[in-house]
Protein backbone atom coordinates (compact mmCIF):
# COMPACT_ATOMS: atom_id res chain seq x y z
CA UNK A 1 0.00 0.00 0.00
CA UNK A 2 1.38 3.38 -1.44
CA UNK A 3 0.62 6.82 0.42
CA UNK A 4 -0.03 9.41 -2.05
CA UNK A 5 2.27 12.17 -2.64
CA UNK A 6 1.90 15.30 -1.21
CA UNK A 7 1.38 18.77 -3.18
CA UNK A 8 4.34 20.60 -1.75
CA UNK A 9 6.93 17.70 -2.42
CA UNK A 10 5.71 17.52 -5.98
CA UNK A 11 6.71 21.08 -6.31
CA UNK A 12 10.32 21.02 -4.64
CA UNK A 13 11.24 18.00 -7.29
CA UNK A 14 9.49 19.72 -10.39
CA UNK A 15 11.39 23.27 -9.61
CA UNK A 16 15.03 22.32 -10.77
CA UNK A 17 14.10 20.33 -13.65
CA UNK A 18 12.16 24.36 -14.27
CA UNK A 19 15.54 26.16 -13.80
CA UNK A 20 17.31 23.25 -16.15
CA UNK A 21 15.83 24.01 -18.91
CA UNK A 22 15.62 27.90 -18.04
CA UNK A 23 19.75 28.16 -17.93
CA UNK A 24 19.71 25.46 -21.25
CA UNK A 25 17.76 28.67 -23.23
CA UNK A 26 20.10 31.10 -25.05
CA UNK A 27 18.71 34.60 -25.98
CA UNK A 28 17.45 36.02 -29.07
CA UNK A 29 19.53 38.71 -29.37
CA UNK A 30 22.39 36.53 -28.89
CA UNK A 31 21.72 34.56 -32.13
CA UNK A 32 20.56 37.59 -33.92
CA UNK A 33 23.67 38.95 -33.35
CA UNK A 34 25.98 36.11 -33.77
CA UNK A 35 24.69 35.43 -36.71
CA UNK A 36 24.55 39.15 -37.85
CA UNK A 37 28.38 39.11 -37.59
CA UNK A 38 28.76 35.55 -39.45
CA UNK A 39 27.37 37.41 -42.36
CA UNK A 40 29.24 40.42 -41.92
CA UNK A 41 32.68 38.35 -41.68
CA UNK A 42 31.62 36.14 -44.90
CA UNK A 43 30.72 39.48 -46.55
CA UNK A 44 33.83 41.48 -45.54
CA UNK A 45 36.10 38.23 -45.84
CA UNK A 46 34.54 37.74 -49.65
CA UNK A 47 35.29 41.26 -50.43
CA UNK A 48 38.74 40.94 -49.37
CA UNK A 49 39.76 38.21 -51.29
CA UNK A 50 38.21 39.59 -54.12
CA UNK A 51 40.39 42.41 -53.65
CA UNK A 52 43.12 40.77 -53.20
CA UNK A 53 42.27 38.50 -56.74
CA UNK A 54 41.81 42.08 -58.36
CA UNK A 55 45.41 43.83 -56.68
CA UNK A 56 47.58 40.43 -57.73
CA UNK A 57 45.83 40.40 -61.28
CA UNK A 58 46.74 44.64 -61.74
CA UNK A 59 50.30 44.32 -60.51
CA UNK A 60 50.47 41.22 -63.01
CA UNK A 61 49.59 43.39 -65.75
CA UNK A 62 51.37 46.00 -64.55
CA UNK A 63 54.79 43.94 -64.55
CA UNK A 64 53.91 42.96 -68.05
CA UNK A 65 52.88 46.68 -68.68
CA UNK A 66 56.39 47.41 -67.35
CA UNK A 67 58.33 45.11 -68.84
CA UNK A 68 56.86 45.83 -72.55
CA UNK A 69 57.26 49.48 -72.32
CA UNK A 70 61.26 48.68 -70.87
CA UNK A 71 61.26 46.70 -74.10
CA UNK A 72 59.85 49.12 -76.43
CA UNK A 73 62.24 51.91 -75.06
CA UNK A 74 65.01 49.93 -75.15
CA UNK A 75 64.58 48.84 -78.89
CA UNK A 76 64.02 52.97 -79.70
CA UNK A 77 66.78 54.23 -77.76
CA UNK A 78 69.26 51.76 -79.75
CA UNK A 79 67.02 52.39 -83.07
CA UNK A 80 68.00 56.33 -82.72
CA UNK A 81 70.96 55.67 -81.29
CA UNK A 82 72.16 53.92 -84.60
CA UNK A 83 70.28 56.22 -86.57
CA UNK A 84 71.96 59.28 -85.31
CA UNK A 85 75.40 58.20 -83.78
CA UNK A 86 77.31 57.81 -87.25
CA UNK A 87 76.57 62.42 -87.34
CA UNK A 88 78.76 62.34 -84.18
CA UNK A 89 82.59 61.76 -84.76
CA UNK A 90 83.07 63.52 -81.65
CA UNK A 91 81.34 61.65 -78.72
CA UNK A 92 80.80 63.13 -75.00
CA UNK A 93 83.82 62.94 -72.24
CA UNK A 94 84.69 60.67 -70.85
CA UNK A 95 87.05 59.88 -67.65
CA UNK A 96 90.40 58.36 -68.69
CA UNK A 97 91.18 56.05 -66.29
CA UNK A 98 87.76 54.79 -67.06
CA UNK A 99 88.21 54.54 -70.69
CA UNK A 100 91.28 52.88 -70.37
CA UNK A 101 90.08 50.07 -67.60
CA UNK A 102 87.30 49.53 -70.20
CA UNK A 103 88.92 49.09 -73.54
CA UNK A 104 92.56 47.93 -72.32
CA UNK A 105 91.95 44.39 -70.77
CA UNK A 106 94.23 41.86 -69.70
CA UNK A 107 97.78 41.66 -68.49
CA UNK A 108 100.23 41.71 -71.11
CA UNK A 109 102.78 44.83 -71.52
CA UNK A 110 101.18 46.32 -73.96
CA UNK A 111 98.10 46.55 -71.96
CA UNK A 112 99.77 47.35 -68.70
CA UNK A 113 102.56 49.65 -70.32
CA UNK A 114 95.26 66.99 -85.08
CA UNK A 115 96.45 80.66 -88.90
CA UNK A 116 97.55 79.62 -92.36
CA UNK A 117 94.30 79.00 -94.76
CA UNK A 118 96.33 79.22 -97.67
CA UNK A 119 93.93 80.12 -100.82
CA UNK A 120 96.68 80.91 -103.75
CA UNK A 121 96.19 76.96 -105.39
CA UNK A 122 92.20 77.72 -105.36
CA UNK A 123 92.09 81.19 -107.32
CA UNK A 124 94.73 79.14 -109.53
CA UNK A 125 93.49 76.83 -112.23
CA UNK A 126 96.48 76.39 -114.15
CA UNK A 127 96.73 73.20 -112.20
CA UNK A 128 94.34 71.00 -114.51
CA UNK A 129 95.20 67.30 -111.88
CA UNK A 130 93.54 69.02 -109.02
CA UNK A 131 90.36 68.42 -110.92
CA UNK A 132 91.04 64.56 -109.86
CA UNK A 133 90.35 65.41 -106.42
CA UNK A 134 88.31 63.10 -104.54
CA UNK A 135 85.70 64.46 -101.77
CA UNK A 136 85.66 61.39 -100.07
CA UNK A 137 83.42 58.86 -101.66
CA UNK A 138 82.41 61.13 -104.28
CA UNK A 139 86.02 60.33 -106.53
CA UNK A 140 85.41 63.34 -109.50
CA UNK A 141 84.26 66.78 -109.73
CA UNK A 142 85.77 67.63 -112.70
CA UNK A 143 85.98 71.81 -113.09
CA UNK A 144 83.25 72.02 -110.04
CA UNK A 145 86.47 71.01 -107.61
CA UNK A 146 87.44 74.65 -107.72
CA UNK A 147 83.80 75.76 -106.12
CA UNK A 148 83.65 72.94 -103.58
CA UNK A 149 87.22 73.47 -102.04
CA UNK A 150 86.76 77.24 -102.36
CA UNK A 151 83.46 76.85 -100.07
CA UNK A 152 84.98 74.26 -97.70
CA UNK A 153 87.93 76.36 -96.93
CA UNK A 154 85.42 79.39 -96.14
CA UNK A 155 83.87 77.40 -93.90
CA UNK A 156 87.08 76.33 -91.96
CA UNK A 157 88.30 80.00 -92.24
CA UNK A 158 85.14 81.34 -90.61
CA UNK A 159 85.38 78.56 -87.81
CA UNK A 160 89.15 78.83 -87.11
CA UNK A 161 88.40 82.87 -86.41
CA UNK A 162 85.66 82.24 -84.62
CA UNK A 163 86.42 79.52 -82.20
CA UNK A 164 89.37 81.32 -81.68
CA UNK A 165 88.64 84.23 -80.45
CA UNK A 166 86.12 82.50 -77.86
CA UNK A 167 87.95 82.24 -74.18
CA UNK A 168 85.41 80.63 -72.26
CA UNK A 169 86.15 76.89 -72.39
CA UNK A 170 82.68 75.71 -71.93
CA UNK A 171 81.06 77.42 -74.58
CA UNK A 172 83.87 76.49 -76.76
CA UNK A 173 83.00 72.79 -75.82
CA UNK A 174 79.30 73.50 -76.35
CA UNK A 175 80.05 74.79 -79.82
CA UNK A 176 82.31 72.45 -81.11
CA UNK A 177 79.39 69.81 -79.82
CA UNK A 178 77.25 71.20 -82.29
CA UNK A 179 79.57 71.17 -84.97
CA UNK A 180 80.85 68.29 -85.11
CA UNK A 181 76.83 67.03 -85.00
CA UNK A 182 76.32 68.53 -88.24
CA UNK A 183 77.85 65.60 -90.81
CA UNK A 184 77.81 67.82 -94.24
CA UNK A 185 80.33 70.81 -92.19
CA UNK A 186 82.43 68.07 -90.66
CA UNK A 187 83.43 66.68 -94.21
CA UNK A 188 83.95 70.41 -95.00
CA UNK A 189 86.13 70.89 -92.54
CA UNK A 190 88.18 67.31 -93.13
CA UNK A 191 88.49 68.37 -96.90
CA UNK A 192 89.51 71.96 -95.92
CA UNK A 193 92.56 70.42 -94.07
CA UNK A 194 93.42 68.09 -96.57
CA UNK A 195 93.43 70.38 -98.90
CA UNK A 196 95.81 72.67 -97.02
CA UNK A 197 98.02 69.78 -97.02
CA UNK A 198 97.88 69.25 -100.26
CA UNK A 199 98.66 72.92 -101.11
CA UNK A 200 101.78 73.07 -98.67
CA UNK A 201 103.10 70.01 -100.53
CA UNK A 202 102.65 71.53 -103.80
CA UNK A 203 104.53 74.58 -102.83
CA UNK A 204 107.75 72.52 -100.85
CA UNK A 205 107.61 70.32 -104.18
CA UNK A 206 107.89 74.27 -105.99
CA UNK A 207 111.31 74.72 -103.83
CA UNK A 208 112.86 71.61 -104.04
CA UNK A 209 112.59 71.45 -107.90
CA UNK A 210 114.09 75.14 -107.49
CA UNK A 211 117.26 73.42 -105.62
CA UNK A 212 115.90 75.41 -102.22
CA UNK A 213 116.58 72.90 -99.17
CA UNK A 214 113.30 71.80 -97.43
CA UNK A 215 112.32 70.28 -94.33
CA UNK A 216 113.32 67.08 -93.87
CA UNK A 217 109.76 65.46 -93.36
CA UNK A 218 108.71 66.87 -96.94
CA UNK A 219 112.32 64.92 -97.93
CA UNK A 220 110.70 62.07 -96.37
CA UNK A 221 107.48 62.30 -98.06
CA UNK A 222 108.88 62.32 -101.49
CA UNK A 223 111.14 59.68 -101.13
CA UNK A 224 108.15 57.40 -100.94
CA UNK A 225 107.16 56.05 -104.63
CA UNK A 226 103.70 56.33 -103.94
CA UNK A 227 104.07 60.50 -102.92
CA UNK A 228 106.70 61.12 -105.54
CA UNK A 229 104.86 64.14 -105.98
CA UNK A 230 101.95 66.24 -105.61
CA UNK A 231 99.64 64.31 -107.53
CA UNK A 232 100.86 61.31 -106.95
CA UNK A 233 100.22 62.10 -102.80
CA UNK A 234 96.46 63.32 -103.46
CA UNK A 235 95.56 59.90 -105.83
CA UNK A 236 97.50 57.56 -103.74
CA UNK A 237 96.88 59.11 -99.92
CA UNK A 238 94.77 62.31 -99.86
CA UNK A 239 92.02 60.65 -101.83
CA UNK A 240 91.36 57.86 -99.43
CA UNK A 241 91.82 60.07 -96.76
CA UNK A 242 88.16 60.60 -95.09
CA UNK A 243 86.38 57.26 -97.30
CA UNK A 244 88.50 54.10 -96.53
CA UNK A 245 91.25 55.38 -94.74
CA UNK A 246 92.97 57.83 -91.97
CA UNK A 247 96.30 59.71 -91.78
CA UNK A 248 99.64 57.97 -91.74
CA UNK A 249 102.38 59.26 -89.55
CA UNK A 250 104.17 61.28 -92.59
CA UNK A 251 100.91 62.67 -93.10
CA UNK A 252 100.49 63.61 -89.35
CA UNK A 253 103.87 65.72 -90.02
CA UNK A 254 102.36 67.06 -92.83
CA UNK A 255 98.97 68.47 -91.29
CA UNK A 256 101.14 70.12 -88.09
CA UNK A 257 103.65 72.13 -90.15
CA UNK A 258 100.50 72.76 -92.49
CA UNK A 259 98.30 73.95 -89.99
CA UNK A 260 101.24 75.65 -88.14
CA UNK A 261 100.37 73.59 -85.11
CA UNK A 262 102.53 71.51 -82.71
CA UNK A 263 100.54 67.96 -82.47
CA UNK A 264 101.72 65.93 -78.86
CA UNK A 265 100.62 62.36 -79.32
CA UNK A 266 100.73 59.81 -76.80
CA UNK A 267 100.62 56.59 -78.04
CA UNK A 268 99.67 53.95 -75.64
CA UNK A 269 100.74 50.60 -77.42
CA UNK A 270 104.17 52.28 -77.32
CA UNK A 271 104.39 52.69 -73.53
CA UNK A 272 107.50 52.51 -71.50
CA UNK A 273 109.48 53.12 -75.01
CA UNK A 274 111.03 56.19 -76.42
CA UNK A 275 108.29 56.54 -78.88
CA UNK A 276 105.09 57.00 -76.61
CA UNK A 277 105.33 60.44 -76.82
CA UNK A 278 105.48 61.75 -80.44
CA UNK A 279 105.64 65.48 -81.66
CA UNK A 280 104.15 66.22 -85.39
CA UNK A 281 106.23 67.85 -86.30
CA UNK A 282 109.45 66.67 -84.18
CA UNK A 283 110.58 70.02 -84.11
CA UNK A 284 107.88 72.75 -84.27
CA UNK A 285 108.27 76.81 -83.94
CA UNK A 286 107.66 77.44 -80.30
CA UNK A 287 105.34 80.32 -80.84
CA UNK A 288 102.74 77.38 -82.19
CA UNK A 289 100.28 76.61 -80.50
CA UNK A 290 100.24 72.91 -79.24
CA UNK A 291 97.05 70.18 -78.90
CA UNK A 292 97.55 66.34 -77.26
CA UNK A 293 96.26 63.63 -78.49
CA UNK A 294 95.72 59.81 -77.81
CA UNK A 295 96.21 57.11 -80.13
CA UNK A 296 95.82 53.27 -79.32
CA UNK A 297 97.11 52.01 -82.73
CA UNK A 298 98.24 55.17 -84.69
CA UNK A 299 94.75 55.39 -86.58
CA UNK A 300 92.00 55.80 -84.08
CA UNK A 301 92.76 59.39 -82.23
CA UNK A 302 91.41 60.30 -78.92
CA UNK A 303 91.02 64.16 -77.39
CA UNK A 304 91.58 64.56 -73.62
CA UNK A 305 90.11 66.59 -71.80
CA UNK A 306 92.03 68.38 -69.00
Amino acid sequence: MVAPRSPARARERERPRASAAANDKVPFWTVVTSQAFDSAWRMVKGSMMLAASFLLAALCYFQSLYLYVGHQLKWWIGYLQRKFKKNLSVEAEVDLLSYCAREWKGETPCVNLMKKLPEKLLFSQGCNWIQQYSFGPEKYTGSNVFGKLRKCVELLKTQWTEFSGMKDYHKRGSMCNVLFSDAILEYRLYEALKFIMLYQVTEVYEQMKAKKVIPSLFSLLFSRETSSDPLSFMMNHLNSVGDTCGLERIDMFILGYSLEVKIKVFRLFKFNSKDFEVCYPEQPLREWPEITLLTENDHHYLVPVF
